[in-house]
């Protein structure tokens, strides 16, 4: 847009008050960032989703016993959060679409091991690279998203991230069927199927992942590409100087942090055991436990469609949608566990996985309202470091208190009570005011694991 001067008739596209050409380019921009956030994040809970009915049962047939396998997954959670800040760093470094890239190809390896080998020592290995794969994007996706579409406007990031809610519900539903079926032939079938879609999607990441140019970032320096070493420490003593600033001038983010990751570690429980305790009850059926993971998330998209039109009415819509989600959750995973029933069992159990995936768009447009831009990808990596050390710790005590896998009566309950909790401080500091400045550093962000992934 011009000032208020006319510079000729070739110009009269930017005069004030017509849309200018500068905005058109920025608005195709926009809807192409929005269209490649929610096609790679489709792909990557396809991927992932792959392995959700069959993972637990295929480290069982290799002789892994309940403490063993509440061990890994715990392992998976503490080497996620262990490796969240270092490879932030890395990614601040690298960039975002390199980030993602190597990501996905990292996972695909590690996806892709355990088809060509059945050792139980294989396995864990795959699962472990896949886990320190994952940190590199695991908000690196979303913070392109975020900057790349402004942060300036709140309802527009409650709607971005209610359709990317909707792009990974599609993507979990065909993972998860998919894998079931492919299930039914071998139970390592999905790995390899898993591996090529991280391929794919490292390729579609690397040509979709494309950013505006900035006017007020300066020129790189010629030769500065080649002092790795220097700009490494460099950006590290800046990015954490940044993000400590940060957390220290923002208590309601530190408090946000501490609830979202209290929320992850009471979906965590349940998330490990769903698939043995209900294997029995539908007779072995994996279609049947693949339908019953899909179930819940085919039901989010409508009721995140209905949250979206309750957003443009009330103000105070994002508090009532958690509050109301947590609430229900948590009664639903109670009345899982305690109920004989098992057709009724499956309902409560669909009906808290689909709390617990309508309480997230609210909760990650939350903390992105709180968090500078330029300081983004550490920040969020420190939220993914308490929601996987959190997660991790819990799982290796669930691990030591429940001896069968298929137990409920104890872990659920308590999951269920943490998971209102949770859920109510969350929604009591999400609707607080965000502080933070729009500044449009271009960065890396992550924001924990975006399922609770059995290896």
């Amino acid at each position: 847009m011009t000032s208020g001067t006319s510079r000729g008739p070739e110009d009269e596209s930017t005069s004030p008050g017509l849309p200018g050409s500068a905005d058109k380019d920025l608005a195709g921009h926009v809807d192409r960032v929005r269209r490649g956030y929610l096609l790679v994040s489709g792909l990557d809970y396809f991927a992932d989703m792959l392995l959700t009915v069959t993972s637990v049962l295929l480290l069982q047939s290799l002789g892994m016993g309940s403490g063993a396998v509440f061990a890994l997954i715990a392992a998976v959670w503490i080497v996620e959060g262990a490796s969240e800040i270092p490879t932030g760093v890395l990614a601040d470094l690298l960039g975002r679409r390199a980030s993602v890239a190597i990501s996905f190809v990292l996972r695909a390896v590690g996806y892709s091991a355990l088809f060509f080998s059945g050792s139980v020592y294989v396995a864990a290995a795959g699962v472990l690279l896949s886990a320190l794969g994952g940190t590199f994007a695991s908000g690196a996706l979303e913070a392109w998203a975020v900057d790349e579409t402004g942060a300036k406007d709140p309802s527009g990031l409650d709607r971005l991230f209610a359709q990317g809610k909707i792009a990974e519900n599609a993507g979990l539903v065909l993972g998860t069927l998919t894998g079931a079926a492919l299930g039914t032939l071998d139970l390592a079938l999905p790995q390899i199927v898993a591996g090529l879609t991280c391929a794919l999607a490292a390729v579609l990441s690397l040509r979709l992942m494309t950013g505006r140019p900035d006017p007020d970032r300066p020129p790189a320096a010629p030769g500065r590409r080649e002092a790795f070493a220097p700009r490494l420490r460099e950006s590290f003593g800046e990015v954490m100087t940044g993000t400590r600033l940060t957390l220290r001038g923002d208590k309601v983010l530190i408090a946000l942090i501490l609830a979202a990751a209290l929320l992850w570690l009471f979906r965590g429980i349940p998330g490990v055991q769903w698939t043995v305790v209900y294997e029995g009850l539908v007779g072995g059926n994996l279609l049947v436990l693949g339908a019953m993971r899909s179930v819940g998330s085919l039901l989010e998209i409508p009721l995140l469609g209905w949250t979206l039109s309750l957003q443009k009415r009330r103000a105070s819509a994002r508090r009532t949608v958690i509050v109301t989600a947590s609430t229900a959750g948590a009664l639903a995973l109670v009345c899982a566990a305690a109920v004989k029933e098992p057709a009724l069992s499956i309902v409560c159990y669909v009906c808290f996985s689909t709390a617990f995936g309508l309480c997230m768009p609210g909760v990650r447009a939350a903390m992105n309202e709180r968090i500078d831009s330029g300081h983004r990808a550490t920040v969020l990596s420190v939220a993914s470091l308490f929601n996987s050390l959190f997660t991790g710790g819990g799982l290796i005590l669930t691990g030591l208190a429940v001896g069968d896998l298929g137990s409920t009566a104890l872990a659920w309950p308590l999951a269920a009570a943490g998971f209102g909790v949770a859920g109510l401080w969350v929604a009591s500091l999400a609707v607080r005011p965000g502080t933070a400045p729009t500044t449009t550093t271009s960065t890396t962000g992550s924001t924990g694991p975006q399922e609770v992934r059995a290896p």
